[in-house]
């Protein structure tokens, strides 16, 4: 936390303006091959989760529900052209502008993206090894909250870059941090299904929503 802090707080003291020059294109894949390595991570729970476990249905079903979150949760970020769009929209910022524009919106609106992501890991790999029982609370908060982190800092990171967002983002953030109580009271693939329900509908609701061409 310590050194969370530290990386948060050392940028207030500078003047971004005065000391980095940014390349909208190079900046936006440096930072999206970022989060596809912590994409990577979500994957890799789901072996660590599994390790050991018999390969039954139940264990390809609940593995299935792993990989389609994760994928639902990469597609809220690089689906559309959205990395695109980012590049576009940094590029249009002021040259004098886009160091501030860039520090919100890929580092301070990243920072919780990034611990969302890590954090629903670590709650898939509990999911994997115990899916037909109740989460204790923690795991459960885990799972949900770190979907909800995730797409928090999604909406933090839309308004920050300066297009246009929809009002579903901050709905699905909070219906995916109540999903707690579906861990806690059901068995826990159950928890998890509803995340990928809630993540594709909420996909499926912005490629509706969105003016035609």
């Amino acid at each position: 936390m310590a050194a969370l802090a530290l990386h948060a707080a050392t940028p207030l003291l500078a003047n971004p303006q005065r000391w980095f020059l940014v390349r909208p294109g190079h900046f936006v894949e440096r930072y999206g091959l970022l989060v596809i390595i912590a994409f990577g991570e979500s994957v890799v729970a789901i072996g660590i989760g599994a390790a050991g476990l018999p390969v039954d249905g139940g264990l390809l079903v609940t593995a299935a529900l792993a990989l389609a979150l994760a994928g639902a949760m990469w597609w809220t970020y690089f689906g559309g052209d959205e990395d695109e769009r980012a590049e576009q929209a940094l590029g249009a910022a002021p040259p004098q502008r886009r160091a501030v524009v860039a520090l919100n919106a890929y580092f301070y609106a990243h920072i919780p993206m990034m611990l969302g992501i890590l954090t629903a890991a670590a709650g898939v790999k509990i999911v994997v090894g115990h899916a037909f029982e109740h989460l204790e609370l923690g795991a459960a908060v885990a799972l949900g909250g770190g979907v909800a982190l995730f797409l928090a800092g999604q909406v933090l990171f839309r308004r920050e870059i300066g297009y246009r967002t929809t009002p579903w983002r901050p709905v699905a953030a909070g219906l995916a941090a109540a999903t707690t109580v579906i861990g806690v009271t059901t068995p826990a693939v159950w928890q998890l299904a509803a995340l990928v329900a809630l993540v594709v509908a909420l996909l499926l609701v912005e490629r509706r929503s969105q003016p035609a061409p």
